[in-house]
């Protein structure tokens, strides 16, 4: 029985984990402007009658979600398709350069708009390679993901710093950026998806993986970079 059991709650829940976040993302998005939509179905009553086990607030509240989701869709792909024309690119400078100009506000807009520029590009590589690195202390070694190399650095042994983002468990949305000698990094023959399954999961799911030579790394992250841009 304790098997069977086991065995159902790995199906169920990460179908119930992807269900809650769906409806999630999906009441954020649309939520916020349900209400003007409802509010023009209330007038001309055009869902009083309700439907099946549905009330009519129920079911205005509910059409009027998935419309917004649609505005939504099509608004974005229509700004973007303008933000692609050459006359917008224009506006867009002009844009920026205002928000450039004010205080908190351009600091806040440069960070938000490298992260995304950096996480969406195709052409960008977020992470580079999976490392192994002392952390928290000396003598314990984490998952981390190198995110820039070459950094300048005061220290007279090493003139050059490399930046290894170390992900919390179970969210790899959050961790820590640690700055290593070269020295101090262990490569590893694992891929950047497979490091993510490997924190989410806790070390529950089985990861192979050896430490290779930073060069054999170099090569592998190579071969990947060039077959991504073949796709």
């Amino acid at each position: 029985m304790k098997k069977y059991f086991v065995t159902g709650l790995v199906i169920l829940l990460p179908v119930a984990l992807t269900i809650a976040i769906v409806v999630f993302v999906f009441n954020l998005l649309t939520v916020p402007l349900s209400g003007l939509v409802t509010s023009l179905f209330s007038r001309f009553h055009l869902f009083s009658n309700g439907f099946l086990f549905l009330s009519s607030a129920q079911l205005e509240q509910l059409v009027s979600q998935f419309l917004v989701l649609v505005i939504i869709f099509f608004f974005t792909v229509s700004l973007g398709l303008i933000a692609r024309n050459v006359l917008w690119d224009y506006f867009i400078s002009f844009g920026e350069s205002i928000l450039g100009r004010i205080p908190l506000v351009s600091t806040i807009y440069k960070t938000s708009k490298d992260v995304v520029k950096t996480m969406f590009t195709s052409s960008a590589k977020s992470f580079k390679q999976v490392v192994l690195v002392p952390f928290p202390s000396a003598n314990v070694y984490s998952i981390g993901l190198i995110t820039r190399e070459d950094l300048p650095s005061n220290d007279p042994s090493h003139s050059k710093k490399i930046a290894v983002f170390v992900p919390t468990t179970p969210n790899p949305t959050s961790g820590f950026l640690m700055f290593y000698n070269p020295d101090e990094i262990h490569y590893l023959d694992m891929s950047v998806e497979s490091a993510f399954k490997f924190v989410v999961s806790c070390g529950v799911i089985p990861i192979p993986f050896k430490i290779i030579s930073r060069e054999e790394a170099l090569a592998k992250s190579t071969i990947v970079y060039e077959e991504e841009l073949l796709k």
